[in-house]
């Protein structure tokens, strides 16, 4: 297949997962897949760190950055205007800087990996120690977030 077809192909892929999850915010059934695929993502991302796997991660976290960025943008319209709309956009804000900061570290590691170590010697790397503190911040920020307006969002008596 040429380049430019996978490249096309690509594109369009990528257009279509967007465009689900910019659809998602204000329908709750949207919502409740929405945060279903998430948490299967943050699976996998977990896993992957524990593996260090990290040539899957930067596209995996870029759906959680990217659906951080969507909610900052447009916060679900069921939240009350003032402290709750504030304080939502925090956490959405926090999880897009912790995936963000994520993203870059695993493609330094991917990139320190490839290098060769000396005969013998365990590749260690401290950067995998951030890349752990950034996941958990970002699991913290969806813990929190949805704790606190997971009912509102979805409609939940």
């Amino acid at each position: 297949m040429s380049r430019i077809y996978r490249t096309v192909i690509a594109g369009v892929a990528a257009l279509l997962v967007g465009t689900g999850v910019l659809a998602a915010p204000n329908d709750p059934q949207s919502l409740k897949k929405l945060m279903g695929d998430n948490f299967q993502n943050v699976h996998k991302i977990l896993t992957d760190l524990i593996a260090s796997n990290y040539t899957t991660l930067p596209a995996d976290v870029e759906v959680i950055r990217r659906h951080a960025e969507n909610l900052m943008k447009a916060p679900p319209a069921a939240l009350q205007p003032g402290d709750d709309k504030v304080l939502f956009v925090n956490y959405a804000t926090n999880l897009r800087a912790s995936a963000a900061s994520l993203i870059t570290v695993t493609q330094e590691l991917m990139r320190r990996d490839n290098q060769s170590a000396a005969g013998g010697e365990l590749k260690v790397d401290y950067l995998r120690v951030v890349a752990a503190q950034h996941f958990g911040s970002m699991v913290t920020n969806c813990v929190l977030c949805h704790n606190q307006f997971r009912r509102v969002t979805l409609n939940l008596k």
